[in-house]
């Protein structure tokens, strides 16, 4: 542990208790996110106080702010570069900037800057916000984005400065239902979910699922976005129709946003190609795609799932590794274990806390520590 590891976890938490202030609906501050970040990020004010409530990680406890002290080095100058896709991960990137070094610049996506705004001014100035970020040679800069904004910074960033580059990325849930597993919630007593096992109940592995996928619109780079079945074509239909009913119900109580004309143009084309290859289960204004031929095809954002039938999961694993950030499986425990020897970068954990790593490092683990050096 380095001399200042103290001091280090002493910025981050100052920062965190600060955005409490943002989570707190009586607070200006609260006040202000909720009244303007709909308009901003395009999430229906339900998914915005969701987002707060449940996904602003200001809870976390001293042992994993010391592992987040320790996922990134300590520099001398740290600069963040934002990204709009999901507002609360600026309190996450911020907190890795204050975990390297106690001076930091950061910049907004210019389409959702008042995150950033609200933590200076929740902080009392933790940080410094800039129109541009120039770092120098040695500095590190820490940023999020889609690839080719990563790859325009590559050719345009001074030589010598550190980039933590965090690009495209998704989830996976991996499912391996128990031979008995049905449409129906489990009788008293009886597991969802067996430990480190395989679904027993398609419902109720389906609401958790959901609610991973719900959260966000699914724009964020740990979002599920695909789910491979190793089952009978009935039990993947079985479950197709289960998500589509949890996707509806959840969006009763916490209703989609609006999707750009790109978003909505990639909706229509995805939905025309599964109804004609596959079975198509509308799932609220999203959809689920279900393929028995095992086909892998990324669905567009805006809660839309695609259920490929495949006997074997890792393999297709294997060729999703580069753009993998987080991964579910449930199944045999054989089947658990050799996921996460195959994909050691990954997140792993159950479903329905995809979305909800704890702040141990960044939620990207496929960059390494010590950065690219240009």
């Amino acid at each position: 542990m380095s001399a200042g590891t103290p001091e280090r976890a002493a910025r981050v938490r100052a920062l965190l208790d600060a955005a409490r202030k943002i989570v707190d609906p009586e607070h200006p501050l609260g006040r202000r996110a909720r009244a303007e970040l709909p308009a901003l990020t395009g999430l229906s004010p339900e998914g915005v106080e969701y987002a707060l409530q449940h996904h602003l990680e200001v809870d976390a406890t001293d042992a994993e702010i010391a592992a987040l002290c320790a996922s990134v080095p300590e520099v001398p100058c740290a600069h963040v570069l934002l990204s709009a896709n999901v507002f609360v991960a600026a309190l996450r990137a911020l907190a890795l900037g204050l975990a390297a070094s106690p001076q930091v610049f950061a910049r907004a996506s210019r389409r959702e800057p008042l995150m950033l705004e609200l933590l200076s001014e929740a902080s009392g100035g933790a940080f410094r916000i800039m129109s541009e970020l120039v770092p120098r040679p040695g500095d590190h800069l820490f940023a999020y984005g889609d690839d080719s904004t990563l790859a325009s910074l590559r050719a345009e960033l001074a030589a010598g400065v550190v980039l933590h580059a965090h690009g495209f990325g998704f989830g996976v849930a991996v499912c391996e239902p128990a031979a008995d597993a049905r449409g129906e919630e489990p009788c008293a007593g009886e597991p969802a979910l067996l430990p480190g096992g395989a679904p027993r109940s398609l419902t109720r592995y389906a609401e958790l699922l959901a609610r991973d996928v719900a959260v966000f619109d699914q724009r964020g780079c740990l979002s599920p976005r695909l789910v491979l079945v190793n089952a009978p074509d009935e039990i993947v239909s079985a479950l197709g129709r289960e998500l589509g009913r949890a996707l509806s119900a959840l969006e009763a109580r916490m209703p989609r946003g609006a999707l750009s004309a790109d978003e909505a143009a990639d909706v229509a084309l995805y939905r025309d190609t599964m109804a004609y290859a596959g079975e198509l289960c509308f799932a609220g204004k999203g959809c689920v795609g279900v393929d028995w031929q095992g086909r892998v095809m990324l669905p567009p954002v805006g809660r839309h799932l695609h259920l490929a039938r495949t006997s074997d999961p890792l393999a297709v694993l294997a060729e999703l590794r580069p753009h993998l950030t987080t991964l579910s499986v449930e199944g045999p425990p054989a089947l658990v274990a050799a996921a996460q020897r195959a994909l050691p970068k990954a997140r792993h954990c159950r479903v329905g806390m995809m979305q909800r790593p704890p702040l141990d490092g960044p939620v990207d683990r496929r960059v390494s520590r010590e950065g690219e050096r240009l």
